[in-house]
């Protein structure tokens, strides 16, 4: 009989192993990650234009509303994450 490893949180996304990172976060934990998050907004940004088909652009903006944010801060999010793993590899 397999036995099946238990995971504390809610579920973040559309797939099981998703969950939510700040739901075991205590409030200084949080209020850390909010004000790093705010530093970094800080950071110079500068603006582009890129051409991305419609039909990625629309899942996207899809995606980001499901999740309840802008979709370029989603876009600038998983292009960090994506960067940061090919980093790690």
């Amino acid at each position: 009989m397999k036995t099946r490893k238990r995971v504390i949180g809610k579920q973040f996304g559309p797939e099981p192993h998703q969950f939510d990172p700040y739901d075991a976060m205590t409030n200084k934990e949080f209020e850390a990650e909010v004000i790093a998050a705010l530093d970094a907004a800080k950071q110079r940004q500068k603006a582009i234009s890129i051409k991305l088909p419609e039909a990625l652009l629309e899942r996207t903006r899809e995606e980001a509303k499901r999740r309840g944010v802008p979709y370029q801060t989603l876009i600038k999010v998983l292009l960090e994450r994506s960067l940061d793993r090919l980093g790690a590899a």
